[in-house]
């Protein structure tokens, strides 16, 4: 199979009105939305370092000065003697303030004074990872460089013109920013806030500042320029006058050191650091960084292809004139969206949807970069919507789903580290908030590892009461065991975290009156029910996927533990007995009379049926304890298919696609491809709503407002319809190829997607049927093939050696 990029590009004829129009660019650490207006060019710029506090945050403000183990083991009673009320009023007392908050840092504008014409177009060509536009006498080429550690455009003139270019810190309006120029430099200093609380938190003061040293991030942002032309500067701008081109670059540089160090605030230590690279990128030829960067990029964005349509001409399934723009003959985004919002899904907007996913991965989470937060590394926002954090009780797990599968496993490597900072600073929150060992970590974090229940003590305790985050983000580590095989990793890094948490597990579990163990307090994230009184509460004995979360937590545990202890590692023989018995006495689920999946241990009411969380769904997606591979589990499935039916087809972005997968997964066609085309209707900026999701018009994620875990989560979905390998028969991995496939997509090509047990894959249909299949395994192995219109086959693959159909 010829290696072969579809058309993977973002093409618009009119620039940037909203920042949800603009185009995002990352090099992992540095981030810019790009606007694209030739005459008023606007570059919002975000450093990953640039958040609110500093390492002292992560001991909280206690909403009460009563021990919280105390108020545990009230609230605890209360529940078993039946009194949800006193349950839910004393655990208001278990809050401990906010997470801190992902900040906006500068932006950076160019004013043309002479007249450059009308754009044609502009686009972001995730091929090569660089935007730009054209106009009728300008055109300009922009992207973020990692091998340069900096930003870099390149504009051309077609006559002689003055620029004006201008840099504001976000921050300007609190005093703790200097802007100065040095000939052909702009140099700017900024210092993040100490502390961004929440409206519901601190209306009247959300934004504060400490100047004590070290409870603050400072950044130092420097524009380099070369041209042409001449360059005169003034107090706080740079003016370049006939000029016919412009090379600029943008570097940042913090004093973020890591979650445990203060920041040291040397001013002249970040200027030099900064000015070093931004006037090496200026300075260089950009044909040559554009061709490093390239390189680089294409590192990443070539392992995978994906092409959707007809593959042999390059038709999709909503062809014509109409369709295309006249100059380049690509497809407008623009009207890709507005063909989705009349109903006809048109596939080069699912191949470009994916591959938009896998752009976003790469541009965010690299190496030596911080996890991606709700909105990825793009934020203009002071106070962003839900703090721009990590929200962990789904939205940063579903940041990830993709990596793996897209074959980006390295993108993953600042999520482990996010969570080892967590797992340190959860072992203070275990002891403090339940006194127990281990570690544990609730609804929100932040860089610097926060991981109390947030609140000021009249918090719901629907999303702030749930301690389960630790369990989820830990199956991403066994899930790059389960994609890698990767044994160092899983003993050096998931084993010492996994046994941790198993720790907390253990002694927090209680026996029931019944007999059966159970988690008490328990929530179901961010959901409520209908109490026999008609109130509305959230705190309850053992909500569904508190147990799902447990039982895999215990699962990987005896399954890592035989590996460790394989490898000469002694195992402690009390705590595997302990977590084996504990393994047994939590069972799955049965439907409720109602034949739909329980979302806690008793059917309890609603409080919303159509809510965005499908937190009960756990074991089916991203878990794999419920699958369509086993028989006896029949009725699940049904009882899960009908809990989806119930939540009714629309809802927020990212709810959407968490759906595609869980359809995927039930191998539903019909509502996969639903959700899907609901996940890609446009959304305008001013629309809010719980039901009103979609994409925004640079295909940005809508809850609305923008949050960007729906863009990772309806990528892994789409792979998901395409390939899963999550089903095992007698051990061994089934590998199930185009198991919800659409009528709609009747031929395509997928190149280097990846799939458990260390495999890759490349594979052609035509008419819903593989044509070419190459697999190839990193172990000697046998695998059960699925695909369809032939009988399920049992075939021996051998490292080194392609498997071909």
């Amino acid at each position: 199979m010829t290696k072969a990029h579809g058309n993977h590009r973002l093409q618009y004829e009119s620039a940037a009105g909203e920042w949800t129009d603009a185009l995002p660019i990352g090099n992992g650490r540095l981030g810019a939305m790009i606007f694209g207006d030739p005459q008023h060019d606007h570059w919002q710029l975000n450093d990953d370092t640039c958040w609110s506090g500093w390492p002292g945050n992560v001991v909280g403000e206690p909403a009460s000065q009563e021990p919280s183990p105390q108020v545990i083991e009230r609230v605890r009673n209360a529940l078993l003697d039946g009194d949800v009320a006193t349950a839910e009023r004393e655990i208001h007392k278990v809050q401990y303030g906010h997470a801190q908050t992902y900040q906006p840092l500068a932006d950076l504008r160019l004013e043309v004074a002479g007249e450059v014409g009308a754009l044609q177009r502009r686009t972001l060509d995730l091929n090569t990872a660089i935007t730009g536009w054209q106009s009728d006498a300008a055109s300009a080429e922009i992207f973020a460089s990692a091998p340069a550690g900096a930003i870099i455009g390149n504009y051309r003139y077609r006559t002689p013109q003055t620029i004006t270019i201008a840099l504001q810190a976000a921050h300007q309006q609190y005093g703790r920013s200097t802007l100065t120029t040095d000939d052909r430099l702009l140099i700017l200093t900024t210092r993040m806030p100490s502390d961004v609380a929440p409206d519901r938190d601190r209306p009247d003061e959300p934004v504060r500042f400490d100047d004590a040293p070290g409870h603050a991030v400072t950044a130092a942002v420097v524009v380099a320029v070369r041209t042409d032309g001449t360059i005169n500067t003034e107090a706080q701008t740079i003016t370049v006058r006939d000029a016919t081109w412009l090379q600029l670059a943008v570097a940042t540089e913090t004093d973020f050191v890591d979650p445990r160090t203060l920041p040291h605030g040397d001013h002249d230590q970040l200027i030099a650091a900064a000015s070093a690279r931004a006037l090496a990128a200026a300075d260089a030829e950009f044909d040559a960084l554009r061709d490093d960067h390239e390189a680089e990029y294409a590192s990443w964005f070539d392992r995978f292809d994906l092409r959707l349509g007809r593959a042999d001409t390059g038709e999709t399934a909503r062809t014509g004139e109409a369709h295309e723009t006249a100059e380049s003959g690509r497809t407008s985004t623009d009207l890709l969206l507005q063909g989705s919002a009349a109903g006809e899904l048109d596939p080069e907007l699912v191949a470009l949807m994916v591959q938009f996913g896998r752009y976003l991965m790469i541009s965010s989470s690299r190496p030596g970069s911080r996890a991606i937060n709700l909105q990825g590394i793009w934020n203009h926002h002071l106070q962003p919507p839900w703090g721009s954090d990590y929200t962990v009780n789904i939205n940063t797990e579903m940041n990830y789903w993709p990596v793996l599968p897209a074959n980006l496993a390295e993108c993953a490597e600042p999520l482990y580290q996010q969570v080892e900072t967590m797992a340190e600073t959860g072992v203070d929150t275990a002891r403090r908030v339940f006194d127990r060992p281990g570690w544990a970590a609730h609804h929100n974090a932040d860089v610097w590892g926060f991981t109390l229940p947030v609140g000021n003590g009249t918090a719901k305790p629907c999303w702030a009461t749930w301690p389960m985050a630790g369990f989820w983000l830990l199956r991403h580590f066994w899930e790059h065991y389960e994609f890698t095989g990767d044994r160092q990793f899983l003993t050096e890094r998931l084993w010492p975290l996994l046994d941790g948490a198993v720790e907390f597990a253990l002694a927090t579990l209680i026996i029931l009156p019944d007999g059966s163990l159970g988690v008490v307090p328990s929530t179901s994230p961010e959901n409520s029910f209908r109490t026999e009184d008609g109130d509305t509460a959230a705190v309850t004995i053992s909500a569904t996927m508190d147990i799902a979360l447990l039982r895999d937590a215990f699962r990987t545990w005896l399954e890592t533990a035989e590996i460790v202890g394989a490898q000469g590692d002694s195992i402690d023989r009390d705590r595997r007995r302990a977590v084996a018995e504990a393994y047994q006495r939590l069972p799955l689920p049965e439907p409720t009379a109602r034949g739909s999946y329980p979302e806690w241990r008793d059917d309890l009411r609603e409080a919303e049926p159509e809510h965005r969380h499908q937190s009960h769904l756990y074991d089916l997606f991203p878990g794999d304890a419920v699958n369509v591979y086993a028989p006896e589990q029949a009725h699940r499935i049904a009882a899960m298919a009908e809990s989806l039916r119930l939540r009714g087809p629309h809802s927020t972005g990212w709810s959407l696609a968490w759906r595609i997968c869980l359809h995927a997964r039930l191998h539903d066609v019909d509502h996969a491809l639903q959700s899907l085309r609901l996940f890609l209707s446009p959304v305008p900026e001013q629309q809010s709503g719980r039901h009103a999701g979609g994409v925004y018009r640079n295909l940005f994620c809508a809850h609305p407002p923008f949050q960007i875990d729906g863009n990772f989560g309806a990528t892994a979905g789409v792979i998901e319809m395409l390939v899963q390998s999550h089903g095992r028969r007698d051990g061994e991995i089934i590998l199930d190829l185009l198991p919800c496939l659409p009528a709609e997509w009747p031929e395509g090509t997928v190149r280097g997607v990846r799939a458990r047990g260390g495999l890759t894959i490349d594979f052609a249909w035509s008419d819903g049927r593989i044509t070419e299949l190459t697999i190839n395994s990193a172990d000697d192995q046998q695998v059960w093939l699925r695909m369809p219109g032939r009988d399920e086959e049992r075939i021996r693959l051998t490292a080194g050696t392609a498997w071909r159909l």
